[in-house]
């Protein structure tokens, strides 16, 4: 009777381990596989990468060529000494606009929009906007899209016999006009086809004589 209780405690002992053994490699396969899918769902769910999360608005384009504003306004006082009619040297501010953030928005074909024709022009094209009358607070959103962007800003004055048309100047700076009610005035490029005194980095209140009339457009 021992004998075959032994025999039984045996014959049990090896069910256990045997049931051991094929337990153990089946929950490590299970176990692996449940891992696997873990790997898988976090690098579904992962934080994107912080270049994803950048919106197209908010990609600031490197300009094309930092002497643009320059360059061209030099080229331009040369081109008003020895121009032979009134319809020459109307292209540099488009020219230099164009230059500066390597776009091809004011032209057509392979020449450049005429100062006085860019008002309509920005009219025709979609990748610009008009954004405003000439507020503080219109711009102080102007100014974003210049200096976080990179996005060229126009200003000009309409309903006037004769259009000026101006480029804020990227630097940022503003100035406060006491002319204008102590308001932020920001830099500007204007060049004059008949005044003298063409600049790059004066206050926008220089190119014009008052605030009235004025409206901002944004490239999108």
């Amino acid at each position: 009777m021992l004998i075959a209780r032994d025999n039984s405690l045996t014959f049990n002992s090896l069910k256990t381990n045997t049931m051991k053994n094929i337990f153990i490699p089946i929950f490590l396969v299970a176990s692996l596989m449940s891992c696997n899918d873990s790997v898988d769902i976090k690098t579904e769910f992962e934080t994107p990468n912080k270049t994803d999360e950048i919106s197209s608005e908010s990609v600031v384009k490197t300009p094309s060529n930092l002497n643009a504003f320059e360059e061209n306004l030099s080229a331009f006082e040369n081109c008003k000494v020895n121009k032979k009619s009134n319809t020459e040297c109307k292209e540099f501010i488009a020219k230099s606009i164009c230059e500066y953030y390597g776009i091809d928005d004011l032209k057509e074909g392979t020449n450049y929009v005429d100062y006085d024709k860019i008002p309509q022009k920005l009219k025709e094209l979609d990748s610009w906007k008009e954004l405003g009358d000439f507020t503080e607070e219109n711009i102080q959103i102007a100014l974003k899209q210049l200096n976080n962007f990179e996005k060229p800003v126009l200003v000009f004055n309409q309903d006037d016999k004769y259009v000026h048309v101006v480029a804020l100047n990227p630097n940022g700076k503003v100035f406060k006009s006491r002319k204008w009610g102590d308001i932020s005035v920001p830099s500007c490029i204007s060049y004059f086809p008949k005044r003298k005194d063409s600049f790059t980095s004066k206050g926008i209140n220089y190119a014009f004589s008052e605030q009235k009339n004025l409206v901002i457009w944004i490239r999108n």
